[in-house]
């Protein structure tokens, strides 16, 4: 698994599911069929004649016939938190046609675009114009993973079928740096998603551990690297009270453990429990992703020769080699708004970055020089010690 890249990142495309309105197919404008990969309620879409977009693609009116609400919303998947986000769409006056008057087109049509941690940004369509205008942006810093973008029509006047015509909805990201200071014993909480609903933790966990091919693991290798972990001392310290240099070995024996986001934060230990097809599911996609197999603990002997001088102290001090790996299982489906999608992050030890173990020596402390030179324990001296020797009986 390669080291975090530091350079600056470049933007990427994000893939919005249906971006163009064409799923599922029509044949006549009005389709009140679901909107794949969109969560939105009798979704009324314009054939591309009807539409007269200039690529030839369909157009989605964000008024509604049969709901209040009158909005649209995606999941943005892929999309980490701190990311920032740039939506590009085209948008155009109109409904269906001949429905609106030449007064309402005359102002244009409101509508509001918001991503999850960015402001509610407000359009209008061109005042008086039937023209599309191609790529209006939209730029926000996303505040959770998987941001949920939302359009909405803020036309309140006139009947349900005059509004505002949007289409050919793309979307770029720029991915945040990967932050490197979060410590093992504190990962980020899982999250769970099913489509564009958010979903419990243990719901997600529990469908994936239903069957072994239920969910594929895929590590985001971007925020997933090796480092090393803060050194410790292992074993004892040695204290050389002597006048001469020690020489000796010692054994020394290191362990290192792992950690998961879904038991620790979550209290579901399906990922340690090596016959958990959650476990499966992980290891499968680390191995995908990975020269060695996941480690979830270690444990290694080592003997070192230690040479102490007299007057000092020697310890032991190891740093761990870690391995950090971020990513997400799915479910397997071909139906986006079933899909479910579920956050975790593990930390363990690396197989691909060795252990350094490391044999200091140095002065010893001022308490500790004061222990070297305090008395010998033995027994205390006898009240007549300065009698001189006296012969003793026998049987004594």
């Amino acid at each position: 698994m390669p080291t975090a890249d530091a350079a600056e990142p470049e933007p990427r495309n994000v893939t919005v599911i249906n971006g163009d309105f064409t799923e599922p197919s029509f044949t006549s404008s009005g389709s009140g069929d679901k909107l794949a990969g969109w969560s939105v309620q009798y979704p009324y879409r314009l054939l591309p004649s009807d539409a007269a977009h200039p690529d030839n693609l369909p157009a989605l009116l964000l008024r509604n016939k049969r709901a209040t609400d009158q909005s649209i919303s995606q999941r943005l998947r892929g999309v980490r938190t701190g990311a920032q986000v740039t939506v590009t769409f085209d948008d155009n006056a109109g409904g269906r046609s001949r429905a609106c008057t030449n007064a309402q087109l005359a102002g244009g049509q409101p509508y509001t675009l918001q991503g999850s941690g960015g402001p509610q940004q407000r359009f209008t369509t061109d005042p008086g114009s039937t023209a599309w205008h191609r790529e209006r942006t939209y730029t926000f810093t996303a505040s959770e993973n998987e941001p949920l973008l939302t359009f909405a029509s803020a036309q309140t006047t006139g009947t349900w079928d005059c509004g505002p015509l949007i289409a050919k909805v793309r979307a770029t990201y720029v991915p945040p740096p990967v932050d490197m200071k979060v410590a093992k014993n504190r990962l980020p909480a899982p999250e769970a998603f099913e489509g564009n609903e958010s979903i419990t933790v243990r719901t997600a966990a529990d469908h994936c551990a239903s069957t072994r091919t239920n969910c594929t693991y895929t590590v985001d290798t971007a925020y997933s690297y090796t480092y090393y972990d803060k050194a410790r001392i292992i074993g004892e310290t040695y204290f050389n009270c002597t006048r001469n240099t020690i020489s000796h070995d010692r054994p020394v024996r290191f362990t290192g453990r792992s950690y998961d986001s879904l038991s620790q934060q979550a209290g579901i230990n399906r990922l340690t429990t090596l016959t958990d097809n959650v476990n499966q599911q992980f290891e499968a996609g680390v191995a995908a992703s990975s020269p060695e197999p996941w480690r979830w603990t270690t444990t290694s002997d080592r003997k070192i020769h230690e040479t102490i001088e007299a007057g000092e102290a020697s310890w032991i001090e190891a740093q761990p080699g870690r391995q950090r790996t971020d990513g997400w299982f799915t479910s397997d489906t071909d139906d986006p708004d079933k899909q479910i999608r579920l956050h975790v992050v593990a930390d363990g030890p690396s197989p691909l970055v060795p252990d350094r173990i490391y044999q200091r020596t140095g002065p010893m402390t001022a308490a500790e020089k004061q222990r070297c030179r305090s008395d010998r324990p033995s027994a205390p001296t006898p009240v007549d010690a300065e009698a001189p020797a006296a012969a003793t009986d026998r049987n004594d």
